[in-house]
């Protein structure tokens, strides 16, 4: 990555920040509504070299961004030989990220932990099931990286309410919910763009799972995941590899009106960086041009 863009890493992030806070004030939007986490690489496939982060550390309910853990989770559970790579689990895997698929996720979940969901148990059980699916949050904590140490990667994914064993287990301690930062979100995609996850086989397999066509028909597919999120603001000729969420009304206020995204991108300059924005609030789930206009100030200030 050019000098100019390493140096102007914080730089750019903090004049984002403010302008974010400006821009979209008007719209009910506080500075506690959102938080950013930004990247500058050594180029395409290279390490960070600068870092910027507001509110980093602040919990978000994920949403779908969560589910870029997961394959992280089964791609490492392959690594070790603990899972056999089928054709159903390569075509979950597929659909979870392409298509942001909640049952491809769910049949995943139950793979990584050798549980299934829904009804009840006697409470016994119920303790050895909650160890179980505890798996992927203890996978995450062996890795020992300061920003993993509070996530939540533990609950199945809902287009509404949950029933039965998902909904004790989701309401214990008060709000179980799934639970991610940006600083965490943008840990996991740096490590995977720089071939530093796992390994450089399982990163290289992972990277071209996140990859997005940035082209007109690409982006106007149904859940492509780039139209009314960060890489619908990314130039013409721009590389980008992403995992976006969003939620509505769920049901659930724990877990309603957010809109997330998570992108990797190289510019036509060859500026690489990473940019993690979450976001939560109604107008902000319910925007499309929120987080495409956060995409296109972030490269006009690093590109500029």
């Amino acid at each position: 990555m050019p000098s100019k863009t390493r140096s102007s890493v914080e730089a750019s992030g903090a004049a984002l920040v403010a302008w974010i806070a400006e821009r979209f004030a008007p719209h009910g939007v506080t500075p506690d509504d959102f938080a950013v986490t930004l990247h500058g690489h050594e180029g395409p496939g290279g390490p960070v070299t600068r870092s910027f982060a507001y509110r980093g550390d602040a919990p978000f309910y994920p949403c779908s961004v969560i589910k870029m853990f997961y394959m992280v989770a089964l791609e490492q559970a392959y690594e070790d030989g603990r899972l056999i790579e089928t054709a159903e689990l390569a075509r979950a895997m597929h659909d979870m990220i392409t298509w942001s698929s909640n049952m491809a996720t769910n049949y995943i979940i139950d793979h990584l932990s050798g549980t299934t969901g829904d009804t009840e148990l006697p409470e016994a059980e119920v303790e050895r099931w909650v160890e179980a699916r505890e798996s992927v949050n203890r996978y995450f904590r062996s890795l020992k990286l300061p920003e993993l140490a509070c996530i939540n990667v533990s609950q199945k994914l809902m287009d509404d309410e949950r029933y039965g064993r998902e909904k004790i287990y989701v309401q214990r301690g008060g709000n179980n919910h799934n639970s991610l930062t940006t600083n965490a979100s943008a840990s996991i995609l740096a490590k995977i763009m720089s071939g530093g996850m796992i390994s450089a086989k399982r990163s290289e397999i992972m990277r071209d799972a996140l990859h997005r066509p940035n082209t007109k028909e690409f982006r106007e597919t149904p859940r492509a995941q780039l139209q009314g999120f960060l890489g619908e603001g990314m130039p013409e000729g721009a590389s980008l590899w992403s995992k976006a969420g969003w939620t509505g009304w769920t049901g659930d206020t724990l877990a309603s009106y957010r809109r997330h995204d998570a992108l990797h991108a190289v510019l036509p300059g060859g500026e690489a960086f990473t940019l993690v924005v979450f976001t939560q609030g109604k107008w902000a789930s319910d925007s499309l041009t929120l987080l495409p206009e956060i995409g296109a100030k972030a490269v006009s200030l690093l590109a500029g």
